[in-house]
């Protein structure tokens, strides 16, 4: 009986580390005034040299989508400049449940058998930074990272992330972190 209960906890802990929400971040200058801004255009144009075009365009249409919800309007030069990075990094993941078996023996020991899990993790990471098209200087920073899969992410996933990401744009005042 003890060792279902460990097997359910164990089984728990697994599905929720699988159902990863994105880690998010950001900075932002105390001095600038975010208050001023308005509108905004791109840093860039056209998508970075080795990134799915498909992907930066879902990106841009979520960025746009959810600055026009908090009121910013395109225009051909903004009062801010924004851009945005993607990114990707592998990872091995190794856990161990122990030693386990019919001789069990609390410091190890042979009879016993170890369970070990190595898993192969990619991290995507959507980075965010805002500049003041005045002074041209950096204002704001912000990351998202989670665990992405091998397929396409859909407008919907990255809205998600994208919208994470902005949650801290513009920063209460006094909040750069």
């Amino acid at each position: 009986m003890k060792s279902q209960a460990v097997t359910l906890v164990c089984g728990a802990l697994l599905t929720a580390a699988c159902a990863t929400t994105p880690k998010v971040t950001f900075d932002a200058d105390p001095s600038a005034n975010f208050a001023g801004y308005k509108t905004y255009s791109w840093a860039y144009t056209s998508a970075p040299q080795g990134v799915n075009p498909l992907l930066t365009q879902r990106v841009k249409t979520a960025v746009e989508s959810t600055l026009a919800s908090r009121g910013y309007t395109q225009a051909a030069t903004g009062d801010f400049a924004i851009g945005f990075t993607l990114g990707s990094r592998d990872r091995v993941e190794v856990s161990s449940l122990g030693s386990y078996g019919p001789y069990f023996r609390p410091w190890g020991g042979w009879g016993g058998f170890n369970q070990v899990d190595v898993r192969n993790i990619t991290d995507g990471t959507l980075t965010v930074d805002v500049y003041d098209s005045g002074s041209k200087a950096p204002v704001w920073h912000g990351t998202a990272t989670q665990e992405v899969s091998g397929s396409t992410a859909s407008q919907e996933k990255v809205s998600a992330v994208v919208t994470a990401v902005l949650a801290n744009f513009p920063p209460p005042a006094g909040a750069a972190k």
